[in-house]
């Protein structure tokens, strides 16, 4: 019987550990700042991640936007068309928290220029 015993407190524990972690990593992307730059953009999500910004940051006639996700939205995308020097800040949802941003520049008639993905843990 100790042997029953033990295997079924191994068993439930092991159960608990794998419980703990996943929902560490379910919340890793709440409070974790991320950020993409390009020449001309800069995205960032901080703090609670609860919203995205992107700024536009060159005065080369080229509008910005941020490509980003959240915990049950992907591919979602917000433009800044004001300027250089202005900053567009998305909706503020801390539920529904950024998980994703990369920074591009509009550049018309030509392929868009993008800054690498940020995402939590990925040691951006």
């Amino acid at each position: 019987m100790s042997i029953g015993r033990t295997a079924s407190r191994i068993l439930i524990g092991g159960a608990a550990v794998l419980a703990l972690s996943g929902a560490g990593q379910a919340f890793a992307g709440a409070g974790e700042n991320l950020d993409s730059s390009v020449y001309g953009a800069k995205a960032r999500s901080h703090g609670t991640n609860g919203q995205v910004a992107i700024s536009d940051t060159a005065a080369d006639r080229h509008s910005v936007y941020t490509l980003y996700d959240r915990r049950d939205n992907t591919g979602l995308r917000l433009d800044n068309s004001r300027g250089n020097g202005s900053t567009v800040y998305s909706g503020m949802n801390e539920n529904n928290y950024v998980r994703k941003v990369t920074a591009c520049v509009n550049i018309q008639l030509s392929p868009d220029s993008c800054g690498a993905d940020d995402r939590p843990g990925d040691e951006h």
